[in-house]
């Protein structure tokens, strides 16, 4: 089983380095939901020398007030998390910690979400708890930009902004980083409409232009977001993303737009697509294990939204790459 490589993997944080995000675990899922079976699950997350054992200050677990947002809270969480289930106390806690992480999609740039949705699909408790707990520990939200009076749609928005570019801010280190980065320039506040931009289906579509406009891996981690987002949404019941989630994804995709350069999104369509069957075989292959993950995250976003605009994609990206190599 799947669950034996994700067991292995429990013995890392889920970041190293002081805020990059450890993706073997949702390599792992994403390989076996492109049908690669255990042993090739196992090849791919075998070199592990770069992870760091996961943060565990020794805290007691019996409260967990002030802990959201704290980085050096993920092992206490851990432990947490495995408490409440020896106790059957887990369920009642999980439709609020879900809706916490909706609420802050960006957070740990996007893997907090990204890593629980793989995790949740997959169904080992274990690294559902390790998800769920890293995804906490690095809870964030992104800054929402104060609102103008004139109203208009995003499409116009952002064309507008393509017309008259604001100064770039430097770059960060981080994506989420570059995000705030961008959302805190100068001016921005009166350039934007009142209320919700957009709804969550034609932000996912400007997603989608924006990645294929630049190829850019802040814009990469914007798909796969929002793949998380919804995946996890429509699993529990939901029609689409929450608007506490819509409104934070919404001030990512506005931040990752500016942060390059602000692109024509008037592209061509993709050539037709191979079959699902094929996509996955060629997703499989490649090297590159976001490749692997963007792919994947297409695929099911062509279903989930129906749009056979990811699933070309998701066969540019399985042939040639998410870098086009």
């Amino acid at each position: 089983m799947l669950g034996e490589t994700l067991i292995e993997l429990l013995a890392y944080g889920g970041g190293y380095r002081g805020g990059l995000s450890n993706h073997l675990p949702m390599v792992a899922q994403a390989l076996a939901e492109l049908g690669a079976g255990e042993a090739e699950c196992r090849r791919r997350t075998a070199r592990r020398d770069h992870l760091e054992a996961t943060p565990d200050d020794g805290r007691d677990i019996a409260d967990t007030a002030g802990w959201l947002g704290d980085p050096a809270s993920e092992g206490a969480w851990r432990r947490r998390l495995a408490w409440e289930r020896a106790r059957g106390e887990w369920a009642r806690h999980w439709p609020g910690r879900l809706q916490l992480t909706l609420a802050a999609p960006a957070s740990a740039s996007f893997h907090g979400v990204i890593r629980l949705a793989y995790a949740v699909r997959g169904g080992t408790a274990p690294e559902v708890d390790a998800a769920l707990a890293y995804a906490l520990a690095n809870w964030r939200l992104l800054p929402l930009p104060g609102r103008a009076a004139a109203a208009r749609g995003l499409g116009e928005t952002l064309r507008a902004w393509q017309a008259a570019p604001l100064t770039l801010p430097e770059e960060a280190r981080l994506i989420i980083g570059d995000i705030e980065a961008a959302l805190a320039l100068p001016g921005l506040p009166e350039r934007l409409p009142p209320g919700l931009l957009a709804g969550p289906r034609e932000q996912r579509r400007y997603a989608r232009l924006l990645f294929q406009a630049r190829r850019e891996f802040d814009a990469l981690h914007l798909v796969t977001g929002w793949e998380a987002v919804l995946s996890l949404a429509r699993g529990h019941g939901l029609a689409d993303a929450p608007d506490s989630a819509t409104l934070q994804m919404q001030a990512a995709l506005l931040g990752i737009y500016l942060y390059n350069a602000c692109p024509s999104l008037s592209l061509p369509a993709l050539p037709v697509p191979a079959q699902e069957d094929e996509i996955r075989r060629l997703a499989r292959a490649q090297a590159d294990d976001h490749s692997v993950k963007l792919a994947a995250s297409c695929l099911r976003l062509a279903s989930l939204d129906d749009d056979a605009g990811w699933l070309a994609l998701a066969d540019d990206v399985a042939r040639r790459g998410w870098r086009q190599t």
